[in-house]
């Protein structure tokens, strides 16, 4: 099985503090509730982050990359310098969700990101990732519904496309203790 360390940690603590929150929302605590499900979002969030990482970092020691594919999904890009003569790395941050499209296009040829039900919701959940992150509001005025609804539906997304991705380069799915972590 994988050994993904702070990917498997995250996922975790976002299931954790996913399930605080409806607690406290079955306790009418809205305030309580809003603080957990913003912390679960988070580290989904991270978790995706990690997971990606993880995956780059594995598949360029495996030099199963192109130095282009490596520099992209590192943050990377190789660009002349001219006052230098050679090519320079630089960063260049590039979206989770192109990196991703990258991964599903190289390793997963038959997933279709269109009408994949688990893309559509990690697409719904960054959404709300976006606005937790740069709020256009001075106050949370998310429902508790709300917020319940779209996490759900998000952690099962994250944890399915990282399935998907797992099953296409390793040859093996996620480790079971993380795919019960998919919210009923």
């Amino acid at each position: 099985m994988l050994d993904l360390g702070m990917f498997e940690e995250y996922l975790q603590d976002s299931y954790e503090f996913f399930t605080i929150a409806q607690k406290a929302s079955k306790e009418c605590d809205d305030r309580k509730a809003r603080r957990y499900y913003r912390a679960s979002v988070f580290y989904a969030a991270s978790a995706m982050e990690a997971f990606v990482n993880y995956t780059a970092n594995t598949l360029a020691e495996g030099k199963i990359l192109l130095p282009d594919e490596k520099a992209f999904l590192n943050d990377r890009v190789i660009n002349f310098s001219p006052d230098k003569g050679k090519l320079v790395e630089q960063t260049k941050y590039y979206s989770i969700d192109d990196k991703l499209k990258f991964l599903f296009c190289k390793f997963v040829p038959n997933f279709e990101s269109a009408t994949n039900k688990s893309w559509a919701n990690f697409m719904e959940f960054k959404d709300l990732r976006d606005l937790l992150v740069h709020p256009r509001q001075s106050e949370d005025e998310t429902k508790v519904g709300d917020y319940q609804k779209k996490i759900q539906r998000g952690l099962s997304g994250i944890i399915e496309l990282m399935n998907y991705i797992s099953k296409g380069i390793y040859s093996k799915p996620l480790r079971k203790r993380l795919l019960d972590l998919i919210p009923e």
